[in-house]
């Protein structure tokens, strides 16, 4: 009876009852209320001598701006309840508290209607061309949710016209996660914008130093950094020579060796070393014999020695089981190397994955690495520096058995089954790199079930063993295209401006887009023992990859290069291990971040690479209509 009479007791008193659409509501009402001028009590006028490069400040500019723009008939309290700048001013005892005018220097009439937009509506709007005026305009109101949406918009849409100019934006307002990303880019970039930016030469001192002294610098040797230097001294001269010799400290000369004695003496017959920098470059070239190089300097003191790019290669990336990391190859250099996988550390964070979660991964043409749960609707980019993944945007739908693609600039997630229904899915999810979202486009016309997707001339093919689509992304629809007419298909890739697809084994045929048909090219070398074969481009080459089961514990990947004049495979690598992901693609990645590939060679008394780990589609129809070669689940081990 005591029991009851507590548990009874929790629910005397009065009833509380939240009505979860009231903030909206409120908001909604506040700006009907600033859209009419009503019980406005303070008008915000901008700084008339602050410029506003926009004529028409389209959608996002309030239809109460006088003629010049430059007044805001608003309400004190939302104002201040939305920005800090602005509670200070009206709470805090100012001159400006007790006026119904007040004047904001600094702010430009079109962002300042951004603003107080977003004030009343929690919604900003940014272009490329009002983006940095409205980060500093939020900078000095303290709005530090439109602050983030503008840096997380440069960010975005960094490239190599704009890279220079977000880095020096990034600096003047001192934010450093913008500055790394801005310096990430351009360490990433550094050889193309050295040949084809001057802004590089446009940096300060300390900006110069910053890039040139950064580890993660892309390049394969250190006189493409000395002679970035050295273009910057050129273009600079007026500064001391002190500056000069600052940024050649930048260089790490103890990377130079013999070979590039002569590159060295070049440097000394400039005018501006001759002028400024004579007794730097002979410390450094030395005086004696041995190739001119008998000084070297010590390596820095922190940070590895080497540039990042020195060890930069493409390699084969094999993904195996979702939550262990993922084997990296050169099978020219027979180099081996480890990948993490994302779910590492989402284990870490509780993250509980399905028996069913599945996988799909594509590359693009810049080398950005992508990786999507399908069932959990993760999505993640790969960081190659730090060897970790990024996690994007969610997916919108949750599907098993789906493929993805890339083209310019937006990412495709197609084909595959509803994980509840088992019914084939036509949706088609389309995510922009540069926004962050994902959005529905035109849904396959024809439910494919186990489908390849590749990339050429500005559209997207896909292709199953009878039917071919093309996508127009200009025109939002898909096109019939020539059918393959095989009983099955394994994997397919883009190797010079055609489409190679691995049929019925032996058989491999090349459709060419130009043409509109397909070909026939020489067949593939058979395996018994065969677990799974793939093809795909590595480094211009066109490779086939054939897992095989070599002994009980053991299996073998074999590497044979496709040689288009006698139209004919060779045998150009085989490794033995302990396990091979059955899904691969081809990357260019930094070994020297790469953890080691120690745990991928097999072991004498070691059962995991037993054929039950093995997905055997490559040799049956078990799932023809519902797999996909650029996916991959637990299922399968």
């Amino acid at each position: 009876m005591r029991r009851m009479a507590s548990v009874l007791s929790c629910f005397s008193g009065p009833e509380e009852l939240e009505d979860m659409n009231h903030a909206r509501s409120l908001l909604k009402e506040l700006k009907l209320f600033y859209d009419s001028k009503l019980l406005v009590d303070v008008t915000i006028e901008v700084d008339p001598d602050c410029p506003s490069h926009q004529q028409n400040a389209g959608p996002g500019k309030s239809k109460f701006c006088t003629e010049s723009g430059k007044l805001f008939p608003c309400n004190r309290n939302v104002l201040a309840a939305a920005s800090p700048y602005f509670k200070s001013m009206f709470t805090g005892g100012l001159y400006e508290s007790k006026q119904q005018k007040v004047t904001i220097h600094d702010v430009d009439a079109d962002s300042m209607s951004l603003i107080i937009d977003y004030c009343y509506t929690g919604k900003v709007q940014i272009t490329e061309a009002n983006v940095q005026r409205l980060y500093a305009a939020a900078n000095m109101l303290q709005l530090e949710y439109v602050r983030y949406a503008c840096s997380s918009f440069m960010t975005r849409r960094l490239d190599v016209s704009n890279c220079m100019a977000i880095l020096k934006f990034a600096d003047t307002f001192d934010n450093h996660d913008l500055k790394s990303e801005a310096q990430g880019f351009v360490a990433r970039n550094f050889v193309q914008l050295c040949k084809t930016s001057r802004e590089l030469c446009e940096l300060d001192l300390t900006q110069i130093k910053d890039i040139l002294s950064l580890d993660t610098l892309d390049v394969d040797c250190e006189s493409k950094v000395c002679s970035a230097a050295i273009q910057w001294i050129e273009a600079n001269q007026r500064e001391q020579t002190d500056d000069a010799v600052e940024v050649l400290r930048c260089v790490r000369w103890h990377l130079f060796t013999e070979k590039d004695a002569a590159y060295l003496e070049g440097l000394k017959s400039k005018p501006c070393v001759k002028r400024h920098l004579a007794g730097f470059m002979a410390g450094v070239s030395g005086g004696g014999g041995n190739g001119g190089m008998e000084w070297t300097p010590p390596a820095p003191a922190h940070g590895p020695a080497h540039r990042i790019g020195r060890s930069a290669k493409e390699m084969i990336l094999f993904f195996g089981r979702p939550n262990e990391p993922f084997m990296c190859y050169d099978p020219y250099s027979e180099e081996v190397r480890s990948m993490a996988s994302p779910l590492i550390n989402l284990s870490n964070l509780g993250f509980k994955r399905s028996i069913m979660e599945t996988f799909t991964v594509c590359v693009s043409p810049e080398n950005d690495l992508y990786l999507a749960s399908q069932l959990s609707k993760h999505f993640w980019v790969y960081n190659p520096v730090l060897n970790s993944w990024q996690e994007l945007a969610e997916r919108l739908i949750g599907r098993v058995h789906a493929d993805i693609g890339y083209l310019n600039g937006h990412l495709y997630m197609l084909g595959g089954r509803d994980p509840n229904t088992d019914a084939r899915l036509k949706d088609v999810e389309c995510y922009s790199i540069q926004r962050n979202q994902w959005r529905l486009v035109a849904p396959l016309p024809h439910s494919l079930g186990k489908m390849q997707i590749a990339a050429m001339n500005d559209r997207l093919y896909v292709v199953n063993k009878r039917r071919m689509l093309c996508y127009e992304p200009q025109r939002n629809r898909w096109l019939p295209g020539a059918s393959l007419k095989h009983g099955k298909l394994h994997k397919a890739c883009v190797f010079q401006d055609q489409i190679f697809c691995l049929c019925d084994i032996p058989v491999v045929k090349a459709y060419s887009p130009a043409r509109g048909e397909w070909r026939r090219i020489g067949d593939i070398p058979m395996d018994s023992n065969a677990l799974n074969y793939q093809v795909v481009q590595h480094s211009g080459r066109l490779l086939l990859l054939t897992v095989s089961l070599a002994h009980h514990n053991r299996n073998r990947v074999i590497v044979h290069e496709y040689d288009p004049a006698r139209d004919g495979w060779r045998n150009v690598a085989s490794m033995l291990g302990s396990s091979f992901g059955y899904i691969s693609l081809s990357a260019r990645l930094y070994p020297s971040s790469l953890g080691s590939g120690q745990s991928f060679f097999a072991e004498e008394d070691d059962d995991s690479g037993s054929s039950a780990d093995w997905d055997l589609d490559g040799l049956t129809d078990a799932d023809s209509d519902s797999g996909s070669s650029s996916s991959f689940s637990d299922e399968n081990w």
